[in-house]
């Protein structure tokens, strides 16, 4: 009887082990409370590049997170060149935009004007002086050897009926004379006679002055020089 007791006993310890083992076996094994609160500690910020931030369980020191940036910004390449810009997308602006056609500054040399007597040449090339510099036009004289561009004028004054017309052509040139552009037009003046000239005030040459930087200037700004 007492050792049917004791194989009992000893059945029920067994049996509390097993127990035991087998609570022990379905106890979860993975991140805990502690993990989680430790990797919290160690998120980067939205942006940060991928492997920075630390695995579960590991403690958060300065040397876990290699870089952290702003949203919306990227670190400058290193090495960039000066006057770079770096866009918010990482990409790298070298230099200053320039406007179109501008890729070297222009160098502009008014050729005689053909055509038109002294009296009415005069005022016409004064003005084209005075409006290119106020443009802010680089003019050159026929000794520069680096013009970009020869502009070339030729007129006429036809007499037609009580008034006169005006027919006038710039061509603007390279160097080697090869027509890049044309401006065009026309202008009526009242008045007629022996000499269609005699009736053409200065005004009028210096309007059509106006006109030929303006049409240089909106051909060049989109022209390659």
């Amino acid at each position: 009887m007492k050792s049917r007791n004791s194989l009992t006993c000893v059945v029920a310890v067994l049996a509390g082990l097993a127990l035991t083992a087998c609570n022990s076996s379905e106890s979860p094994i993975g991140v805990t409370k502690t993990d989680l609160q430790s990797a919290q500690g160690t998120q980067t910020a939205p942006g940060t590049a991928a492997g920075t931030t630390a695995a579960p369980g590991t403690p958060a020191t300065a040397t876990s997170v290699q870089a952290v940036t702003t949203p919306g910004t990227a670190p400058a390449p290193p090495n960039a060149a000066a006057g770079s810009t770096v866009t918010a997308s990482g990409a790298t602006q070298t230099g200053t935009p320039t406007a179109p056609g501008a890729t070297r500054a222009a160098k502009l040399r008014f050729a005689p004007i053909v055509g038109a007597p002294i009296a009415a040449a005069t005022p016409l090339s004064q003005r084209l002086s005075a409006l290119a510099k106020q443009k802010g036009i680089t003019l050159g004289t026929s000794a520069d050897t680096d013009n970009t561009h020869i502009m070339k004028g030729y007129f006429s004054a036809l007499p037609d009926g009580n008034q006169t017309t005006i027919i006038y052509v710039w061509d603007v040139l390279d160097p080697a004379g090869t027509r890049l552009h044309r401006i065009q037009g026309q202008e009526k003046v009242p008045g007629g006679g022996a000499d269609p000239w005699s009736t053409v005030p200065p005004k009028i040459m210096e309007g059509i002055a106006d006109k030929a930087i303006q049409g240089y200037l909106a051909w060049v700004s989109g022209a390659k020089t």
